[in-house]
């Protein structure tokens, strides 16, 4: 009933900007957290920080905060504290709550009862690409360059500052400090909670899959060690819904052959909303992954990374294997896009810029293996590479909410 009620954004800012004034004022639950998660699915930092807490901190109380039925019916049939973004008891714990941890934006949890709480933005990558308000160009320049007083009224959480945000390195501080307009000493460089199940050993990842994971993920598993090598394309999303994958790979065939004698599998995971693959046909050396499926436990059982724009290649660096970067629309692209860095510059791997370079070098991909600038553009972007990262953003909130 609620849900229907606050569908509206406009009807949200009219009822319920009285409550964001009252929330200000309740007295907040230091062990109460929250966490919204990344556009309403079980995924990223938000997933794993969660997992660790709900496993290892009994003293803290915990929510997955969303309006979504389907995640709030998988949480609970894995035993899994949640809370309906619209119900009673959501609004209750929103006030109560002494700490948001948001994917992107307080109203990942209730920007409406957040007034009071600590906020603590885990972020979604380090950024290769301009972010936030650093986007000069595009749809989104126009929310951060020019506010407009529809969404200053009705869309406030778009620029609710964050108490802290979470960073990997100094140089991502710098880069999320700008973006986010806070202060550097707000950006606290702890690791990503992500990245921890990188560190486990083969026995604690599948005990992670089968106990928290789809049955599909166990069954790519399975189909893996069919073939000498498993690669992942992991391209970025393209902002005018183009059909890039038919660009990127004009003759399958051949891809597909080149893949076949080296026995190399190359599975293609693509953004949810990429309409690329409606009509690609899986073939023996290539397949397609399912839009929505956590890849993150499945990378340590890969072999390589083949990406362009993609800030999933940051990530990957931790297990310290190779990527083969292939920006073959480099020069339109920039032309929509802005980034923070030199292309050339960040990139820790061989780049290729055609399809022909592309089979070459999948030709020779045992050859290939990090080297001293993967090395040294890996500690330049993280400064824990541990597996430790959920505890110390524990330990970082525990000590703030004491203050």
């Amino acid at each position: 009933m609620l849900e229907k009620i606050f569908k509206s954004h406009k009807v949200r800012a009219i009822l319920l900007f009285p409550l964001y004034l009252i929330s200000k004022f309740v007295k907040r639950d230091a062990n109460l957290w929250l966490f919204g998660p990344m556009n309403n699915a079980f995924l990223d930092n938000a997933k794993y920080l969660f997992l660790h807490v709900v496993q290892n901190h009994p003293e803290i109380k915990v929510f997955m905060v969303t309006q979504k039925k389907e995640l709030q019916n998988d949480l609970k049939r894995q035993q899994l504290p949640v809370l309906d973004k619209w119900s009673l008891k959501g609004f209750y714990y929103g006030l109560k709550a002494g700490v948001y941890i948001i994917s992107a934006y307080v109203d990942d949890i209730n920007y409406w009862t957040s007034a009071g709480a600590i906020v603590f933005n885990l972020w979604h990558g380090i950024p290769l690409k301009t972010i936030e308000f650093d986007i000069k160009a595009g749809p989104l320049a126009k929310r951060y360059r020019k506010k407009s007083l529809y969404n200053r009224i009705f869309k406030p959480y778009f620029y609710r500052r964050p108490d802290f945000v979470l960073s990997t390195s100094a140089e991502v501080s710098r880069l999320f400090a700008s973006a986010f307009r806070v202060n550097k000493s707000r950006c606290v460089e702890l690791g990503y909670p992500r990245t921890d199940i990188f560190f486990k050993n083969k026995k604690q990842l599948l005990n992670h899959i089968e106990k928290f994971e789809s049955q599909q993920l166990m069954r790519w598993l399975a189909l893996a060690k069919n073939y000498e090598k498993v690669l992942l394309y992991m391209p970025t999303w393209r902002d005018d819904h183009s059909n890039f994958v038919q660009a990127a790979f004009p003759d399958l065939e051949r891809l597909n052959q080149t893949l076949e004698q080296a026995n190399i599998l190359l599975l293609i995971k693509l953004h949810p909303n990429d309409v690329s693959l409606r009509t690609f046909e899986d073939m023996s050396h290539i397949k397609t992954l399912p839009a929505k499926i956590d890849l993150y436990p499945f990378l340590p059982f890969t072999h390589g990374l083949i990406t362009d724009y993609s800030s999933v290649y940051f990530d990957y660096m931790l297990l310290k294997k190779p990527i083969i970067f292939y920006p073959f629309d480099l020069e339109n692209y920039l032309k929509q896009r802005e980034m923070y860095f030199a292309y050339h510059e960040v990139v820790p791997g061989p780049v290729v810029k055609t399809f022909d370079e592309l089979l070459d070098i999948l030709t020779n991909f045992a050859l290939l293996q990090p080297d001293d600038r993967y090395r040294q553009l890996l500690n330049r972007f993280w400064q824990f590479q541990d597996g430790q990262s959920s505890q110390r953003v524990v330990d970082f909130l525990k000590n703030v909410v004491k203050k």
